[in-house]
């Protein structure tokens, strides 16, 4: 049951209460003054108003010293709890991300995922092996208010369209490459929109929704590609290529794990440089501070870094 009077408290003077700590503590308003940095007019000032708002002289003078009336003596130990208390209160609690359990909730694309969670995973086990990370594709339309919500702790991918309501940050530029089999298909070593165009195309989203930079840049040039199939997960794009005379064109962070399980899929750049998507990292500004969060942010950061740097060239360049 919450019996708190919020309207007797606001007359409570924080200030005044850690000046009254003091005087009951050292029973002198000039070491009180001294110990407080403050001159003694301005101790002696709270301390008429204290005893105003108390109905108690609370200190007394006795001879030479003071003494504490049967309210302050009262009120001595309790007050300086409740002071502890409250300085505590603001403290923040020390953090060890070593020591943590609990699960993260991501939400990125299949395609991210597939590039970004095995580096990051094992960075966690060497630096915070109580964390568990909980990934979801989520369409980036959906992103704000998942972040709003509590549904997800941040999000990573291509967020074409940006709001001002969320705190953002680039974690790496990634341009487009074309899977393909070679034992399937034979593409030229400059691609442009037409030899994209001309091929039949197996379609993943990399941005959680059904638009394509990809339709949109032929679109530009006057041309549009044929689809054969359209599938949410990456997995099947390495056996339908190695099958079909198709192509498959895909963010460049994807190239060292097709290049590990590719069923011998080489790759080849797009030519236009222009052609390329910012992957980011999304997160709700109520957790700007928030330790464990810093510490995900970062590490995702440092891991995205390192698979920028670690991108091979592509066939062709």
């Amino acid at each position: 049951m919450n019996n708190i009077d919020h309207r007797q408290l606001r007359r409570l003077d924080l200030n005044s209460l850690v000046v009254l700590h003091t005087l009951l503590s050292t029973r002198s308003v000039s070491l009180s003054a001294d110990r407080l940095c403050l001159g003694q007019p301005a101790v002696s000032h709270i301390l008429k108003h204290l005893r105003q708002q108390l109905g108690d002289e609370l200190l007394c003078r006795y001879g030479r010293s003071m003494v504490l009336t049967p309210l302050a003596e009262a009120l001595l130990a309790p007050l300086g709890l409740w002071l502890q208390q409250g300085q505590q209160l603001l403290q923040p609690p020390a953090f060890d991300v070593a020591t943590v359990t609990k699960t993260m909730r991501l939400a990125m694309p299949d395609l991210l995922e597939a590039a970004l969670l095995p580096p990051l995973i094992i960075a966690l086990q060497q630096q915070a092996p109580g964390l568990t990370l909980a990934t979801a594709a989520m369409a980036s339309s959906q992103v704000e208010a998942a972040l709003a919500d509590g549904q997800i702790d941040c999000a990573i991918g291509y967020f074409p369209q940006p709001s001002d309501r969320l705190q953002r940050q680039s974690l790496l530029q990634s341009r487009f490459i074309c899977l393909y089999h070679p034992a399937q298909l034979a593409l030229p070593a400059a691609l442009g929109a037409a030899d994209i165009a001309s091929a039949p195309h197996i379609f993943t989203s990399y941005s959680g929704a059904s638009s394509s930079l990809i339709d949109d840049y032929l679109q530009r040039h006057g041309l549009q590609r044929r689809i054969l199939a359209n599938t949410a997960s990456l997995l099947a794009i390495p056996s339908i290529l190695a099958q079909l005379p198709a192509v498959s064109v895909l963010p460049d962070v994807i190239a060292p794990m097709i290049q590990r399980y590719g069923h011998g899929l080489r790759w080849q750049a797009i030519a236009d440089a222009t052609l390329s998507i910012p992957i980011e990292l999304l997160w709700h500004p109520r957790f700007n501070a928030d330790p464990l969060q810093q510490f995900l942010r970062q590490l995702i950061a440092d891991q995205a870094r390192q698979l920028q740097q670690a991108l091979p060239v592509p066939d062709g360049q």
